[in-house]
């Protein structure tokens, strides 16, 4: 063998992420129609990815709702002696289907916080801004100090903040979504225990995952209606 090929090649450099766009406001008003510009112009450029955030709840306690039942039978749910909840916070890009979730013993600003960092790092990655379209929920309210200020210090130059019109879940693509998980894992489910509901949780959000194009098609979004949602 000879002395070149013998030889490792040097190692390709790695490659260093665009830098991401200059962030004017971190939290916007939909009423602000120059930030709103501002937005739609990133989405329309690929520099920034476009989020729907929401939590929902994991009640060890059945939602009770119509089912199908055979003439003369009658469907019997146990119930627990002591309910349990957990709460699920998720995330979808409404552009491309992408779908990441947490699931926490309760809904707070710690768990709010670390579901942006997770879209953050995802749209980082790709040398974009993650802005997350977000409710008024007492956990998500930014002030001079707080956990969500701390969080948001920690993500600053990397996230942006729409805050949606109050008690306007029908402005919430992934409302959408909820509305296909409920029926799937907790309206009249049979789990005894938490550990078995939240693995039901998970697969199904899972299997979505897996398939974005079928996440799109839940938010009732196509992927060039981002831009549209922020005009």
């Amino acid at each position: 063998m000879s002395a070149a090929a013998s030889t490792p090649a040097p190692a390709s450099p790695a490659a260093i992420p665009a830098p991401l766009p200059a962030v004017r406001p971190e939290v916007v008003d939909p009423a602000d129609g120059a930030a709103i510009a501002w937005l739609g112009d990133l989405l329309a450029r690929g520099l920034a990815d476009l989020y729907g955030q929401d939590e929902a709840d994991l009640a060890l306690l059945p939602t009770l709702t119509r089912t199908w039942m055979r003439r003369g039978h009658q469907l019997k749910l146990p119930a627990p002696g002591t309910n349990e909840k957990r709460s699920v916070s998720a995330i979808s890009d409404l552009g491309d289907g992408g779908l990441l979730w947490r699931t926490d013993d309760s809904r707070c600003a710690d768990q709010f916080c670390s579901t942006l960092t997770a879209g953050a790092d995802r749209s980082t990655a790709r040398g974009r801004l993650a802005v997350f379209l977000v409710d008024n929920a007492q956990s998500h309210r930014v002030g001079k100090t707080g956990i969500v200020r701390r969080g948001l210090d920690a993500l600053a130059g990397r996230v942006v903040l729409v805050f949606l019109p109050s008690y306007s879940p029908d402005l919430q693509p992934q409302e959408r979504l909820w509305r296909q998980w409920r029926p799937n894992v907790t309206h009249n489910h049979t789990r005894g225990q938490m550990a078995q509901l939240q693995a039901d949780s998970d697969a199904w959000l899972a299997r979505m995952a897996a398939q974005p194009q079928a996440v799109l098609q839940a938010l009732s979004v196509s992927r060039c209606s981002p831009i549209r949602l922020v005009a």
